[in-house]
């Protein structure tokens, strides 16, 4: 696994068996979509797994990030990968359900530009996660939350606009806007 783009481009990530990885094509049309978007942006990679969405945000401009998840293996991993790329000092990593945090983040009054979801497939997490969203409100005035999803899953979207919804092999990626505006960075 390596950095799609950016001024990483082209750095290996370490790998963490069973966990799944999310394809160099997804990762780049995302950040095409949103190239703009993430420049300067605060994110936050819940269900992190390896890191691998938020450490391409970061290549791609973001300037402050926020890893979390359950899994400790994982996130050892995560660190390793962000202190290899020189990223330790922009970054927070947590050990933490991802619903819980998002509670935790509420409660600090924080606010991102971007939310990545890429939780355990055919477990309800994207629609648990959206409501959770809606009731913590932890997204930016225009922020954006990104899905990855099983292609099959039924998504209770709710009070999130989606304005992108396509489907890569099994997987099926949406891109929400908080409000209902139109995509800034043209069409989609």
């Amino acid at each position: 696994m390596y950095v799609v783009a950016g001024r990483l481009k082209g750095k290996n990530l370490t790998t963490l068996k069973g966990l799944r990885v999310v394809e160099a094509r997804i990762k780049k049309v995302l950040f095409n979509l949103l190239r703009e978007e993430i420049k300067g942006a605060y994110f936050l990679d819940l269900f992190a797994g390896t890191g691998s969405v938020g450490i391409e945000a970061f290549s791609w401009g973001a300037q402050r990030g926020v890893f979390v998840d359950i899994n400790p293996r994982a996130l050892r991993v995560v660190k390793k990968n962000l202190a290899s790329l020189g990223l330790l000092g922009l970054a927070e990593v947590y050990c933490k359900d991802g619903i819980l945090a998002c509670k935790k983040f509420f409660q600090r009054k924080e606010e991102f530009d971007f939310i990545f979801l890429d939780p355990p497939y055919r477990k309800g997490l994207i629609t648990k996660t959206l409501k959770t969203l809606r009731l913590y409100d932890i997204v930016a005035p225009s922020g954006f939350i990104v899905s990855l999803s099983w292609y099959k899953e039924e998504i209770e979207e709710e009070s999130f606009s989606c304005i992108f919804n396509r489907r890569y092999g099994d997987r099926l990626v949406k891109i929400y806007k908080k409000q209902d505006e139109s995509f800034i960075s043209g069409n989609i």
